[in-house]
């Protein structure tokens, strides 16, 4: 329309607006009824869904009655923690009982403490102070190996000296031979003398007497002394040897030969041969060794071989200590063994022996109780013996053949059979051996000489050429295999393994190579497994057991020009190794080289403090200096030509990091400013040699750190002095004396940056400084072994390293087994049960496990609570207000009838799952008079108590139990598409829908009946108008006379 529309008309002055709202007011009578009908459908579709949604909560709050953790859930107490704690572990439930244990050993580390120096100003001298974990040479043997793979009985033995003293010997905690040598010699009782010979314990009495035999005995109804060989001893002497208890068997793990660094197999070949035997006949079988882990195993391989069958006896040599095999065949070929396909599986067997009558005896497997085989020194290579001529300071010479020996105790043996003076043995470094000259002062006539006969090289190789007047001779470290290519990763580390990952190797050329060891289903096992993957790479780098047989050593063969950079990518697998980081030393030929060995050393001659070394954590008292960046501007620098840089401190760890990042970057920017330490030693001084016009100043730059401030530099320099240089000093940020740290100061400083699992720290005992050296990780595992080539320190052993001991199952009829543990915590010696050990004590624990019935009781709470929140909800939607007349919404409703009428019914209803508990209320459970439960803890208590197993069948029983009957009832009222609520939330959905369909077309066609009516009532007044307008038209009509008229 085109004419202006207002509320009432202009014309008629009817109120258009009013009018055909009230018009329309009445014809949208209809749609607010049906709205009204769709709202309260609304409301009762909420309020179903709502009961719904606290019907399907019940259902969640039964489901634990289902779970095995609400009814398997443990406790474990102690009734004494303060010897033993218990805890159940995280997800397990064991077994329900008492568990007796005592603990008799608690575990220690090891630390030692060495001879007192008179103060800490004075130098040490030459030499080395070298440490490692492992690599002795009189390292004794587990207990576990003795007697044929049986082991040792642990308990205790009663020895009666030559004087008649008798003691009790405790070994229930032996896990060694040196575990039982260590608990006889150290017993102050009697006077004897435990020692391993061989594959025997021999006692000796070293006071001797008449009053009684040496007598060895059982205590009790234990076996132990019979498991050591020790069993009837009654000598008449003053020394004893016991029975042979060590030697090889079928059982023998190929883990345990050579001296712990077992034999490498190449399991990861599938179908690859490992040795390779000719016979005489000149048949020849290549024989795949994989999946064995015993020495049976090795021998049924080689006697099963379809090749070789019949014509080859493998067996355990009669002296129990190798193997041999008989070529059964004649003929002119040569019967040999060899390794095959790349491995040495053949050496690693001693096999590669030369055959004498068709018989290969192979080379020693095992040393003995406590000692070392031959070719295990010098790391793993051994040594080609040979004569060696001895001749005391008395001038008694003495050739010795040592061709035979076949261990170093042989060695040891053979010297001290011959006719000089002298007497071998084991160093007290105990990784050599020395040979002391027995000579009396007045029969000295020269000097000691020992050398090799002949041609051979046999007291050199063994350190122990001498022609001097000394009164003996250390060998020094004969350097004890520890580490081979069979060496499982997961031993190293103290038994704590490496993390197995991606390792990255750079080569001097910059060529870069990946080795993956986590590969799924092709995992890193041994060290040989890594040594194959890096040699397998196509840069320049190879990888090989470095010569100490404590490591892998990496060669860079690129030769080039940059750096051998090896770097962890994933995992933690070269740093476990020893071997990340760049190449700072090289071989003979030049070559780069990292070496993972497991030997640290000091160099006692190259002691000097370095105030560089000074860590800048400890400056400013110990506040230290923030890691940030600050700017230096020269004063020669101007606008046109800037001279200012940049000192980051992001990665400054000492003071010596700190000068050498200032004057490289000033260097960079061609500026005249060099950092130095202050003339008084306890600060830093700029020194500004431009000579320019402006003034040296330092700017911090990162706003909240503020290292320039830290350093007392964050300033500018004053006036040039005479010689026109400017300076900013810092003054107290360390100590000058930290920087004059005394020599042993300096060698626990140096032990100590190793990282390599031990603390060193300086001692005062009142009377003079020791040098305290300790393995940071407890367990007999972790022995450290220290080497003073210079003699100056003599330590003495304040703690051995042990393993926790705990006997478990002790009782009057069974000694109990001893089960170990490197820490004091136990949690394989029953299956989901942490155990502690806080100390030792003779007196047992005992660890009870019960049933934890807390899950239940709080399930239980849990069910009661989401009921009672459905009767809650039932109260408010079906309630009836008498006063107001009026009604919850679902009041009358079937739906909220058959809920409260169905949920109420089983609650307190029987349950026919037999025994004692057939209803909730048997349990504490009850429905009250307002239909909601309650819960009598007590009650629940008590039952749980009586029979916890029938409570469980009462809820949980799959079919007359109470998470069955619930569930089934949940099922149809609310759980699926055809449930009750559902289907009427779905109904209601329907007609609500309906409905807004219907109040959209009415609203639309009101809409349009207003519309009509605006126009009628529009078109009216313009209607009116026009009338209007025609009445002024005849308004104005006037009377014309006729012409002339």
């Amino acid at each position: 329309m085109s004419a202006i529309q207002t509320s009432v008309g202009l014309i008629s002055g009817i109120p258009i607006e009013d009018t055909v709202n009230q018009l329309i007011s009445v014809a949208r009578q209809p749609l607010s009824r049906l709205n009204s009908r769709t709202e309260g459908l609304l409301a009762e579709r909420t309020a179903v869904d709502t009961l719904a949604t606290l019907v399907l909560g019940l259902q969640s709050s039964i489901n634990s009655f289902k779970s095995a953790s609400t009814f398997t859930k443990k406790a474990a107490s102690s009734s004494d923690a303060t010897l033993v704690s218990a805890k159940i572990t995280s997800g397990k439930s064991p077994k329900a009982g008492s568990y007796k244990f005592t603990p008799i050993q608690s575990a220690s580390a090891h630390r030692l403490l060495s001879g007192g120096f008179s103060d800490l100003e004075n130098g040490l001298g030459d030499g080395t102070l070298s440490f490692r974990f492992g690599g002795h040479v009189n390292k004794g043997v587990s207990l576990s190996e003795i007697n044929a793979g049986a082991g040792f009985k642990a308990g205790k033995i009663k020895i009666t000296d030559r004087s008649g003293a008798a003691a009790e010997i405790d070994l229930r905690a032996a896990q060694t031979v040196d575990d039982v040598l260590e608990a006889i010699n150290t017993n102050t009782e009697i006077n004897i003398t435990a020692t391993a010979e061989g594959d025997r314990i021999k006692l000796t009495d070293t006071v001797g007497g008449s009053t009684s035999n040496l007598v060895v005995q059982e205590v009790g109804l234990g076996t132990t002394a019979a498991s050591l060989g020790l069993a009837g001893i009654n000598e008449p002497g003053n020394e004893a040897s016991g029975d042979d208890i060590f030697t090889l068997h079928g059982a023998t793990k190929l883990t345990t030969l050579n001296d712990g660094v077992g034999v490498r197999i190449l399991n990861d070949l599938e179908d690859a041969a490992d040795i390779e035997v000719a016979l005489a006949d000149e048949t020849t079988a290549q024989i795949d060794l994989s999946g064995a882990t015993t020495l049976q195993a090795i021998v049924d391989k080689i006697n099963d071989d379809e090749t070789l069958s019949g014509k080859v006896t493998a067996s355990i040599a009669a002296d129990g200590n190798r193997l041999e095999i008989t070529d059964n065949t004649t003929g002119a070929g040569e019967f040999s063994v060899s390794s095959y396909g790349g491995g040495s599986t053949a050496e690693d067997l001693g096999l590669t022996e030369t055959a004498v009558g068709g018989v290969i005896t192979g080379r020693r497997l095992t040393a003995g109780l406590r000692d070392t085989l031959v070719s295990s020194l010098n790391g793993g290579v051994g040594f080609e013996l040979d004569e060696i001529d001895i001749t005391d300071r008395a001038g008694v010479t003495s050739n010795v053949q040592l061709a035979g020996a076949e261990t170093l105790g042989d060695i040891v043996d053979l010297i001290n059979a011959a006719g000089a003076n002298v007497t071998a043995s084991v160093n007290n470094a105990r990784n050599g051996v020395q040979i002391v000259d027995n000579t009396e002062a007045g029969d000295i006539t020269g000097s000691l000489v020992i050398a090799s006969s002949g041609s051979g090289t046999t007291a050199e190789d063994l350190g122990i050429a001498v022609d001097d007047a000394v009164g003996s001779v250390n060998s020094g470290t004969l350097r004890r295999q520890t580490i081979s290519a069979s060496t499982l990763l997961s031993s190293l580390n103290g038994g704590t393994g490496v993390i197995l990952g991606d390792i990255r190797f750079t080569d001097s050329n910059g060529a870069k190579g990946v080795v993956d060891l986590n590969k799924v289903g092709a995992e890193a096992e041994t060290i040989g497994d890594v040594i194959d993957a890096v040699n397998a790479l196509t840069n320049g780098v190879s990888a090989r057991i470095n010569d100490a047989g404590d490591g892998i050593l990496i060669t860079d063969t690129a030769g080039g020009s940059g750096d051998l950079i090896i770097k962890d990518v994933s995992g933690k697998t070269g740093a476990g190794l020893g071997i990340i980081g760049t190449a700072t030393e090289t071989d003979n030929e030049g070559n780069q080289i990292v070496n993972g060995s497991t030997s640290y050393s000091v160099s006692l001659d190259d002691l000097s403090a370095d105030v560089n070394n000074i860590s800048l954590a400890s400056l400013n008292d110990g506040a230290g200096v923030d890691p940030g960046v600050f700017r230096v501007f020269a004063s020669d620098s101007t606008d046109e030509t800037p001279k200012s840089f940049i000192v980051n401190l992001a990665d400054a760890v000492t003071l010596g990091d700190l000068l050498e990042e200032f004057n490289s970057a000033a260097e960079k920017a061609g500026a005249a400013v060099t950092a130095q330490v202050t003339e008084s030693g306890t600060g830093i001084e700029l020194v500004d040699t431009a000579g320019g016009a402006g003034s040296l100043r330092v700017e911090d730059l990162n706003g909240s750190l503020k290292p320039a401030a830290d350093l007392g530099i964050a300033r500018e320099a004053g006036a040039a002095n005479s010689a026109g240089e400017q300076k900013i000093s810092s003054f107290g940020l360390f100590d000058a004396d930290a920087a004059e740290a005394s020599a042993l100061e300096l060698v626990a400083e140096r032990i100590n940056d190793f990282e390599a699992g031990v603390t060193a720290s300086v001692v005062f005992d009142g009377f003079g400084y020791r040098l305290a050296v300790d393995a940071d990780e407890s367990g007999s595992a972790n022995e450290l072994l220290i080497d003073d080539s210079a003699g100056l320190f003599t330590f003495e052993e304040i703690s051995r390293p042990k393993n926790a001991v705990l006997l478990f199952g002790e009782s009057a009829s069974s000694p109990g087994v001893a089960v170990s543990s490197p820490t004091n915590k136990f949690n394989q010696v029953v299956d989901g049960l942490d155990l502690t050990l806080a100390k030792a004590s003779s007196d047992a624990v005992t660890v009870t496990v019960t049933k934890d019935n807390a899950p239940i009781s709080t399930a239980v709470r849990n069910f009661v609570a989401a009921y009672n929140s459905i009767r809650t909800n039932l109260g408010a939607v079906t309630d009836f207000d008498a006063d107001t007349n009026t009604t919850g919404v679902l009041f009358g409703r079937n739906e909220a009838l058959r809920v409260d009428t169905t949920l109420s019914r089983i609650a307190s209803g029987a349950f026919a799952v037999g025994g004692s508990f057939t209803s909730l209320e048997s349990i504490g459970v009850s429905l009250g008079d307002d239909g909601k439960l309650t819960l009598d803890a007590t009650k629940l208590t008590d039952a749980l108590a009586e029979n916890a197993g029938e409570v469980e069948q009462l809820l949980s029983d799959d079919g007359n139990g109470v998470l069955a009957k619930f569930t089934a009832a949940i099922d149809q009222l609310a759980k699926g598409e055809n449930s009750l609520l559902t289907s009427r939330s779905e109904s209601l959905q329907n007609t609500i829908d309906t409905n807004n369909a219907r109040l959209e077309s009415m609203s639309q066609s009101l809409d349009r009946q207003r519309d009509r009516l605006l126009l009628e009532f529009y078109t009216l007044e313009e209607t009116i108008a026009g009338f209007q307008s025609n009445l002024d038209l005849l308004d104005g009509i006037k009377y014309i006379s006729p012409t002339g008229a």
